[in-house]
């Protein structure tokens, strides 16, 4: 049996296949088996071991406390299925909500064993730039197209918003009759072919390629994580970007998993009060994730100045004030020889600046 089994058991046939083949296709890591007899199942995994079990409770009383011959698996994790929506014991998940809910109710070791490629730097040479903040106000968007518009006068970018109201279809005049959510379906029937099939999602924007955004918050907030991550690597797979921007919103499901595999993320903030106040509490949240150390080692806060020429045409941000600030202290400071700067402030003709790590 694979070192990582997980095992259904469930009288239901349908529901137990439905369940199955849902965690299947979330490439979650786990041998997947289901069972509909308890005899059965106690037979078949007599002296096997388990690493977790999701047992109906019926079948659980005829597989053990009836005591279904031969049955001496082990199951390293086990949670029994529940007909009882107010059921609140830790060890009991309600069966009939969503098959995603239950895959949360799981653990982080399920929901972080997507296998996708973790250091896509490695693999393919892909640049994966995460711009997130848990602010408002802060340019993150304005900066993200900033960033990508510059960042395509040396090679192919694509930009990704995942922001439930994103105003890009305004912005840009985006007609088109798909959006993201209609990627997100192709991609999951046919997986292979999404290189085909992304030019009809993509526009071009001078140097800069957008991905068709959503049209609802709806869009976004239904996606699991398990897709974007496995969307993401088949795009570093392609090779058809050098730099992928994802510009990450709390809509989104699973945004530090997706911050995770990024190879940098930039954290617009504000230095006023309530500002300091909500990072205090990202950071508390950041910290209860498995991998945080990896997200704040690739973290950096940038605390930007007022532009006075942010009104200017959207597709011409990069010969704006933001332009030269992010050619000069971004661009050119990768470039350098990677000195480390926990504090840099310069007056460069177009007010104060400040970049934190």
């Amino acid at each position: 049996m694979n070192s990582k089994s997980l095992v259904i058991c469930d009288r239901d046939r349908d529901y137990c296949a439905a369940l199955a083949e849902y965690i299947r296709l979330s490439d979650c890591g786990y041998e997947v088996m289901t069972y509909t007899d308890p005899s059965v199942f106690s037979t078949a995994l007599s002296g096997k071991e388990i690493s977790l079990l999701l047992i109906q409770e019926d079948f659980y009383a005829d597989a053990f406390e009836r005591g279904a011959p031969g049955y001496a698996a082990i199951a390293e994790r086990q949670f029994i299925l529940s007909e009882n929506r107010e059921v609140t014991d830790p060890g009991y998940i309600y069966k009939y909500q969503s098959a995603a809910c239950i895959v949360n109710a799981l653990g982080e070791d399920i929901r972080a064993a997507h296998r996708i490629v973790k250091d896509i730097e490695r693999n393919t040479g892909m640049r994966l730039i995460g711009v997130y903040s848990p602010l408002s106000h802060t340019l993150k968007t304005t900066f993200s197209l900033t960033l990508g518009q510059i960042l395509g006068e040396y090679g192919p970018v694509l930009y990704i918003n995942l922001e439930g109201y994103n105003g890009l279809t305004q912005l840009f005049d985006l007609r088109s009759e798909y959006s993201l959510a209609d990627l997100v379906y192709e991609y999951s029937l046919h997986p292979g072919e999404l290189p085909s099939i992304l030019s009809r999602f993509t526009a071009k924007i001078n140097e800069l390629n957008i991905l068709l955004p959503a049209r609802s918050p709806f869009e976004i907030q239904e996606t699991e994580p398990s897709m974007w991550l496995s969307l993401i690597g088949t795009l570093a797979e392609t090779g058809r970007f050098g730099t992928v921007i994802l510009d990450i919103s709390d809509a989104v499901r699973g945004a530090f998993d997706i911050l995770n595999v990024c190879t940098d993320i930039y954290m617009p903030v504000r230095k006023d009060a309530v500002a300091m106040a909500k990072l205090k509490d990202f950071d508390h949240v950041l910290s209860r994730y498995p991998d945080a150390e990896n997200i704040r080692s690739r973290l950096k806060k940038l605390r930007f100045p007022y532009f006075e020429d942010m009104g200017a045409n959207i597709g011409g941000l990069k010969n704006s004030m933001l332009g030269r600030y992010v050619r000069q202290e971004i661009i050119s400071a990768n470039a350098s020889d990677g000195m480390e700067k926990e504090e840099l402030i310069r007056e460069n003709g177009y007010g104060e600046y400040q970049i934190c790590r």
